[in-house]
């Protein structure tokens, strides 16, 4: 695929000639791009959920793919791969699943095998999301004594791409799987240094994907709460409009509750990011649980009201369920995040325990550190 036909699919895609243009939303401007806060970028994610989940998660992907070249590239590779990633000239995708490899990404089996003047890689990658349309690959690899993280072009003599079926949820998202026969990578085309691929690069990208699944969760919660809403203003039963039944107005408050208090947790999160609190990922770990959860009970209050006519396939109210299924698996599953959080709240805790207890320890050596 070319550059131009790159462009024009993001263009048509994110429904407006203009939309293309944020896909750059994080590029540096010195590559022709928005540098826009993480703040910004959420509010934009958000949005473009309201309308489609699928269409939110191709800023995901390529935003991770843009801020992985952006912090861990070369100057080189920043130089020839940042300015197409800012136009849309070209897609980026992240490719790190595999038929074993999950949310234990240490579990990776494609190979790298260096070779004079760079790597030849064998495996497959799983479920990528925009991988049929995507002109360049995030890779994750091992090697005999490293963990790698290549890009890997479309047209890399050995790399070979096959549509993955169509999801339930999600489903303009393109997913595709990436076949790795011998495929012949040049060493330029490293990200970082050998060694760092699972233990920073990998986290790296995972913390804004996951952030920009919490903004689009939120967006999705808030479209399935109006359209709750909605329904229960106008669907009459039992002599008025169902919000007058009192169970009815439970549902309502839980799901407002729930989506409320996403969108304090998403933007405390990308607040915390921006400001570079030493807290931020806990944050937008639990904004990201949070707001997945919401997205699940707001839909399931919208299918609820809406009855039979929010289970005919097409439907908003269906893809609403649809959707919000897939938002508690992708880029960390609800029990994933469960272990996380509570590493981070346990770490965070000990962290005021021990602060609490400096003052004591100063009073008790007389105002002197004890040697």
């Amino acid at each position: 695929m070319t550059d131009n036909q790159n462009s024009d699919l993001a263009r048509e895609f994110l429904g407006s000639p203009a939309s293309a243009s944020v896909l750059g939303a994080l590029v540096p401007r010195e590559y022709g791009g928005l540098d826009l806060s993480h703040a910004d970028y959420g509010e934009i994610n958000r949005v473009v959920a309201e309308q489609s989940p699928s269409r939110q998660s191709l800023l995901t992907v390529h935003g991770m793919v843009c801020r992985t070249v952006a912090r861990w590239g070369s100057l080189p590779l920043r130089q020839e791969y940042l300015p197409r990633l800012a136009d849309g000239g070209m897609l980026g995708a992240f490719a790190l699943s595999e038929d074993v490899a999950g949310s234990d990404v240490r579990r990776i089996t494609t190979t790298a095998r260096e070779v004079p003047g760079g790597w030849v890689l064998d495996g497959r990658k799983r479920w990528i999301t925009f991988g049929q349309e995507a002109g360049v690959f995030l890779v994750f690899a091992r090697a005999p004594k490293h963990d790698l993280a290549l890009l890997v072009r479309r047209d890399n003599p050995g790399a070979y791409l096959q549509p993955a079926p169509r999801t339930s949820g999600f489903g303009d998202a393109r997913l595709a799987e990436l076949v790795l026969r011998d495929c012949r990578v040049d060493a330029d085309q490293l990200l970082g240094r050998p060694g760092a691929a699972l233990t920073h690069i990998v986290s790296d990208a995972l913390t804004l994907g996951r952030l920009c699944v919490a903004f689009g969760a939120w967006g999705l919660a808030g479209a399935a709460l109006s359209a709750a809403l909605q329904r229960s203003i106008e669907r009459h039963q039992f002599d008025g409009p169902l919000h007058r039944l009192q169970l009815v107005r439970g549902m309502l408050a839980d799901a407002a509750v729930a989506v409320d208090s996403a969108e304090l947790l998403c933007r405390q999160a990308a607040l915390a990011l921006d400001g570079r609190d030493e807290w931020a990922l806990g944050r937008i770990l639990t904004a990201k649980l949070a707001a997945s959860r919401a997205a699940t009970t707001a839909a399931a209050v919208a299918a609820q009201l809406h009855g039979a006519a929010g289970l005919v396939e097409g439907c908003a109210v269906d893809r609403y369920v649809r959707d919000a299924r897939v938002y508690e698996v992708i880029e960390g599953n609800t029990q994933l995040l469960q272990d996380l959080i509570a590493d981070q709240a346990l770490a965070r805790h000990r962290d005021r325990a021990a602060r609490a207890s400096a003052p004591s320890a100063l009073i008790l050596t007389g105002g002197h550190h004890a040697t």
